[in-house]
């Protein structure tokens, strides 16, 4: 296997897309200082997974990505493609692809032939190849100088990770930490189980007590159970009589609330029948006082015409008077003048033009009175025409008189006497009108006796209907007040029947607070049960039986009352905690025994990783000094040089370092710190070197690692160099002339002015370069 290309963009000064193709053998790759040759090795070692920015010579990730003056990149990436055909890597690939990426933005990717991963997945592929953080596969020239100059246990610490013993050493480390937590789990454990222990013992002696306390409560609990369904029968018995006395009281209350709504019925149907002839008896009631009412007014009428016929009888017998005087003196004429020409006084016949005015408006108000009051429109109707009649003829009259009045104040303006011929024709035409006045009254008596002789007929008429009327009406009010006696004799059974209910309420009232009692004591010592004992009441009834004997369970009852009183205060949960308590501690000494175990185990376990690295590291060792030694005198063809162990106060093999014993070719060994740079390098190269030849990497890449050596000195290197290039792959970033020299392939670094890196490279032995 080796390294076949790598592809570099926007990775330090490497911005555009570049690529290196490799061959197995040596490598050269060459540019002056600051082309970005050394960006190689670190895009190398970054896509391997190498995390410290500085060991990239950065301060932050961010440092790998390209940035100029004028632009930046975004991402920086590299790809390394390793030739798969030995299978070193276990996959069925030929070619193997690791990729890496990083962004400006922050975050990293990963990919193994260009499908995402995570870094652990390359490691754990890379895993036993000799590839990977840490191997010492990429040697810059700060590193070789300081690989002459460690400590003996730094140095042996390059060696443990070179053979790959350090991944051991990191399992026996897991397992020294597991043991460590393992030993501190069986002190705490046996803390705890001390602990328990305390609180163990007091709680046995406890929970025995609570046992016998408990043993005493359940025979208590039987008992007060046994009574407590003994008086609950009992109660139920009670319960069911007061039930059954309850049926039948509510039984005759519903027949006797019957009979109250039959009754209650009956009344209000009577009710009813009562109203109606209540209603008839109103009706006829009203209209027999209507009727007497009407028959007053007709008397009123009546006795009205009687008084207006004697008034028109004592007119007619006036004026007949007054006519009879005055034909007798027809011829005096020679009387006084100081009367009236018709011979009546003149204030006289004012008080008759007034009465007849009397007349007339209590004629009109008859008539009025009448048509309100007759219903008969025939009889109304004549009346009414008679009444206008003499009201005509009372006009006629009145006017008579007012010519005579006025006759005689004009006559009283003349002269007087002026003959007595016309004295005697006034008088005549004065008697004529009398005797027209006399006719007139004669006619209006007549037909005041007409009116009244009609309404003496129906005032005759009025009393044959009251005869007929008034019996009914009494018949209806005999019946109305006999339907009032049986209403109050209803009512009189409905009050009977409504004490009896108020009776039979109370009685329901009683049983119901009775049976509210029984409920109560009922719930009480049941309510009792359940708290004391925490039992359901379906539980109690199907798991015990009543007590046979009342009084002696009673007695029972108090002596195991007594027995638990003397117990004082006791722990129910003693036995319960007693038993948690001691399954804790019986579960911690289990846990205890397989802490042991564990701890026995991996103590096994330790010592058997520390025995197989010690054989192991010991073993490798000889082989590596060896390899030293012929390396060494290599380099220093008149010195010698080996490696030796130097151990500390600890007993620990990691604390034992290996140390370089070196004589350069003075007779003589010298303190590595007293030599010159390139002799340090060349000490580290061969220490280097000889780890390398007993546990070998499929490619080395070495950054400058011959700047400080002499011509002489470089061409001892190189022919280390050509040795390990027949099996494995070398890559050399260099200045020296005799190190090109010896590449099979050389890539050229240049830098362009914008700060951009190119590669060329050329074949030795072809005419031909090629730039990427």
């Amino acid at each position: 296997m080796y390294l076949k290309n790598i592809t570099l963009r926007g990775f330090k000064s490497f911005k555009n897309k570049s690529q290196l193709f490799f061959e197995p053998g040596i490598s050269v790759i060459v540019g002056p200082n600051g082309s970005g040759k050394s960006n190689i090795a670190d895009a190398i070692s970054w896509v391997l997974g190498e995390q410290s920015p500085k060991s990239l010579r950065g301060n932050s990730m961010g440092d790998v990505i390209f940035r100029s003056k004028d632009e930046e990149m975004g991402i920086a990436e590299v790809s390394l493609m390793f030739d798969n055909s030995n299978k070193l890597f276990n996959t069925e690939f030929r070619d193997v692809k690791f990729t890496r990426r990083v962004f400006t933005r922050g975050g990293s990717e990963y990919f193994i032939n260009s499908s995402p991963c995570r870094l652990i997945d390359i490691q754990e592929l890379t895993a036993d190849t000799g590839i990977g953080r840490g191997l010492y596969i990429i040697i810059n020239q700060g590193q070789i100088n300081e690989i002459a100059v460690l400590k003996p246990v730094e140095r042996k610490t390059i060696i443990d990770e070179v053979l790959g013993i350090s991944k051991h050493k990191n399992r026996r480390d897991k397992s020294l930490s597991k043991l460590q937590k393992v030993k501190n789990d069986v002190e705490r454990i046996d803390d705890l189980m001390e602990e328990i222990k305390r609180t163990m013992d007091p709680l046995e002696i406890e929970a025995k007590r609570a046992q016998k306390h408990a043993e005493i409560f359940n025979l208590l609990k039987d008992e007060e159970i046994s009574l407590f369904i003994i008086h609950l029968n009992h109660l139920n018995n009670e319960w069911e009589s007061e039930n059954e006395s309850y049926r039948k009281n509510k039984d005759e209350l519903k027949e006797i609330s019957s009979k109250i709504l039959s009754v209650e019925k009956e009344k209000d149907n009577f009710i009813k029948i009562s109203n109606k002839k209540q209603n008839e008896y109103e009706f006829w009631k009203k209209k027999i006082d209507w009727f007497n009412s009407e028959k007053n007014r007709l008397e009123s009428t009546i006795v009205l015409i009687e008084s207006k016929k004697n008034v028109f009888s004592t007119l007619y017998n006036m004026f007949d008077l007054k006519f009879s005087s005055g034909m007798s003196n027809k011829n005096e004429l020679k009387g006084p003048l100081e009367k009236d020409k018709n011979g009546i006084d003149i204030s006289y016949l004012q008080k008759i033009s007034n009465g007849l005015k009397r007349i007339d408006d209590l004629l009109l108000k008859f008539l009025e009175n009448l048509k309100k009051t007759v219903k008969d429109k025939n009889t109304v109707d004549y009346v009414e025409n008679e009444g206008n009649l003499i009201i005509e003829e009372i006009k006629k009259l009145h006017k008579i008189i007012g010519t005579s009045q006025r006759g005689k104040d004009a006559i009283s303006k003349k002269e007087p006497q002026k003959g007595n011929e016309k004295q005697v024709d006034n008088f005549k035409k004065r008697l004529s009108r009398i005797r027209i006045i006399k006719n007139i009254c004669m006619t209006n008596l007549e037909r005041s006796r007409k009116i009244h002789s009609i309404l003496n007929g129906y005032l005759s008429v009025s009393e044959d209907i009251k005869n007929k009327l008034y019996p009914e009406f009494e018949r209806i009010s005999n019946l109305i007040s006999g339907s009032q006696d049986k209403i109050n004799g209803l009512d009189s059974r409905i009050n009977q029947l409504s004490i009896s209910r108020s009776n039979l309420e109370n009685n329901i009232y009683k049983i119901d607070l009775k049976k509210e009692q029984i409920k109560e004591k009922v719930e009480a010592i049941t309510e009792n049960i359940v708290d004391n004992y925490n039992l359901s009441i379906d539980y109690v009834l199907k798991s015990y039986s009543p007590s046979s004997d009342i009084k002696e369970s009673e007695v029972k009852v108090k002596r195991f009352r007594n027995e638990i009183k003397k117990y004082g205060s006791v722990n129910p949960n003693a036995s319960i905690e007693y038993n948690r308590i001691k399954k804790r501690f019986d579960f911690l000494a289990d846990q205890s025994l397989d802490l042991v175990e564990s701890k026995k185990n991996l103590e096994e376990l330790i010592k058997d990783i520390n025995e197989r690295i010690a054989d192991y590291f010991f073993k490798k060792f000889d082989e590596i000094n060896q390899c030293f030694k012929n390396y060494f005198k290599i380099l220093f063809p008149l010195g010698e040089g080996e490696m030796q162990f130097e151990k500390s106060d600890s007993e620990s093999d990691d604390e034992i370092g290996v140390d370089l014993k070196v004589d350069i070719g003075n007779n003589k060994f010298v303190p590595l710190s007293l030599l010159s740079g390139g002799e340090k390098s060349l000490v580290s190269i061969a220490f280097l070197f000889s780890i390398y030849s007993i546990n070998s990497s499929p490619f080395y890449v070495f950054d400058e690692v011959d700047a400080s050596l002499d011509d002489v000195n470089i061409s001892r290197f190189l022919t280390l160099v050509k040795k390990f290039s027949e099996k494995q792959q070398i890559i050399i970033i260099t200045h020296q002339k005799r190190t090109m020299e010896v590449a099979d392939t050389i890539y050229g670094v240049t830098m362009q002015s914008n700060g951009i890196s190119k590669i060329i490279s050329e074949k030795i032995g072809k005419k031909y370069a090629e730039v990427n």
